[in-house]
């Protein structure tokens, strides 16, 4: 009797349990591209893209200029799903690989670019480096989610993004002001004369604030965070931490910027007393 035979003979007496299988590898989440690459791709992706004339208007009534809209690389994003193919198309001719660039995704095979309709806002590092990219919705599900990051976390070979640090204005100044969200600190920014700004994502997304500030070597931090803290125990307590992790820096003095609670963000304020000076 062959070995194969004995088997199944085997097997019509005793009840036979296979080996179990070795568990699958766990995915692991894919990681950005290197800050160098992140920052060439997107800014040739800014470069095919332009600003509509609805999310220019709503930049003016921010208090931009149409100088500073330009300089700051404002763009609206692709609307139709062609223009997306044909960007992501356009990136990987001129040499960008677009397997690690936050929102770039494959749909059955062919790279696109994902994500909601609105503008771009890009994030930058204290070099100017374009560290990843915010939007700014046209159609928020609330007031309070207006802005989410350009990220294709979870899609097909997708990638996820941070909240990254955002500086913007004058960086030799020995001054910082911290705020949330970099289109608001854009705004405060400019309309302060290029102060400069240093804004975090969100109230409690402050990871690499300290370094940051610590990179800049500011002597002093101004805290200008929306005045919702004062009725928000959830935004307050946030804040509180915050300020506790940046008062840790050595050598730093801290100091916190009030207004009219009337103005809910720095950038409103500053925009109400411009307007009061015309």
């Amino acid at each position: 009797m062959s070995n194969k035979e004995a088997f199944r003979e085997l097997s019509k007496e005793v009840k036979t349990y296979p080996f179990p299988q070795q568990p699958e590898p766990r995915n692991t989440e894919r990681q950005p591209l290197p800050l160098e690459q992140r920052h060439a791709a997107y800014t040739d992706m800014l470069e095919h893209l332009t600003l509509l004339g609805r999310h220019r208007d709503n930049l003016l009534g921010r208090g931009f200029s149409p100088e500073r809209i330009q300089e700051n690389q404002y763009r609206s994003m692709p609307e139709t799903d062609r223009s997306r193919r044909l960007l992501a198309a356009l990136l990987r001719a001129s040499g960008h690989d677009l397997l690690g660039l936050p929102d770039f995704r494959t749909y059955y095979g062919e790279w696109t670019v994902s994500g909601p309709n609105g503008f771009l806002i890009p994030v930058r590092n204290k070099d100017g480096l374009i560290q990843g990219l915010k939007i700014r919705l046209d159609d928020a599900d609330s007031p309070n989610r207006k802005y989410r990051w350009f990220s294709s976390r979870g899609l097909p070979d997708g990638t996820r993004s941070y909240s990254w640090i955002h500086v913007t204005g004058n960086t030799a100044s020995k001054r910082a002001f911290i705020t949330e969200g970099p289109l608001k600190g854009d705004a405060a920014s400019f309309l302060a004369n290029d102060a400069l700004f240093v804004c975090v994502g969100g109230v409690n997304a402050i990871h690499g604030l300290k370094d940051t500030l610590a990179d800049l070597k500011v002597r002093e931090v101004v805290e200008a965070m929306d005045m919702d803290q004062m009725t928000n125990e959830n935004v307050r307590r946030a804040v509180l931490e915050m300020r506790r992790e940046v008062q840790t820096i050595p050598g730093v003095k801290y100091f916190k910027y009030t207004w009219n609670p009337a103005y809910k963000g720095v950038d409103d304020y500053l925009l109400s007393r411009r307007v009061a000076e015309m």
